[in-house]
């Protein structure tokens, strides 16, 4: 081979290599909403929570440094859902959206259902029975309202967030609101409230989370991240970090 051709081959294997470098190397944007305890900001202002130490972790093994962004859940949809290379979480995976983004995951399973003041004699025995309800607090577009919308309910308040259902169930406006297991707790806190004030009457239905990625995010980016988290299922990296948030959540299917 003439020196020309040895040099024209050189230039094409490390433009290759640069190419390479710079699509491993590309920047994502991270965005998720504060959700305690999933993710919230701790005394001293830190982002922390089990998804968002998920996350970090994730970062570390495929070396991705890019900063998570804490945002309302309706700004992190417009996000991924106009933008390339887009991660959002935690994210419910339902028919709605399952052919509008990419996942990553599960990360975590969560159980969803009807609460209504600690001291409410109101009994829920099946769906037909919420349906005569008057009114039922939904968060706006989440997995509550779009399920409960499926299985044809049309007795709904949807506000702009789970505090806001709470307050309004807390004042009388509404006997039950929607919520999850997992975040309930924090939703009365938030609210000024404890959660020893509300009671869980029904339950609904359950639903894994994931992290969800803009469907024009680059699929090897998505492939690199689940094999990362299935790695952290296999060494229980994934299982010390749920522990340390969810002491008393029993292993799932998201455990390897």
């Amino acid at each position: 081979m003439s020196v020309f051709y040895r040099r024209i081959a050189l230039f094409v294997f490390l433009s290759a290599n640069l190419f390479c470098a710079f699509a491993s190397a590309q920047s994502l944007s991270l965005y998720c909403e504060a959700d305690r305890p999933l993710q919230f900001f701790d005394e001293n202002g830190k982002l922390t929570g089990m998804t968002v130490e998920i996350v970090k972790e994730i970062q570390r093994r495929v070396n991705n440094d890019d900063p998570i962004q804490v945002v309302p859940w309706s700004r992190g949809i417009d996000k991924i859902n106009n933008n390339a290379n887009t991660l959002l979480f935690s994210m419910a995976r339902t028919p709605e959206r399952e052919s509008l983004y990419q996942w990553i995951g599960p990360i975590m399973a969560n159980v969803y259902g009807l609460y209504a003041k600690a001291d409410s004699t109101l009994e829920i025995n099946s769906i037909e029975d919420a349906k005569k309800i008057p009114l039922i607090g939904v968060y706006r577009g989440d997995i509550r309202d779009q399920n409960l919308t499926r299985l044809g309910f049309n007795n709904l308040d949807r506000a702009s967030s789970n505090i806001s259902s709470f307050k309004k169930l807390m004042m009388g406006r509404i006997p039950v609101y929607t919520d999850s297991r997992l975040g309930v707790q924090s939703s009365a806190q938030t609210a000024g409230y404890t959660v020893n004030d509300v009671k869980l009457v029904f339950e609904l239905f359950k639903s894994e989370l994931y992290i969800a990625a803009s469907k024009n995010t680059d699929p090897a980016v998505i492939k690199k991240w689940n094999a990362a988290l299935e790695s952290m299922k296999k060494d229980k990296t994934f299982l010390k970090i749920q522990q340390k948030y969810l002491p008393e959540e029993p292993n799932s299917k998201t455990q390897k």
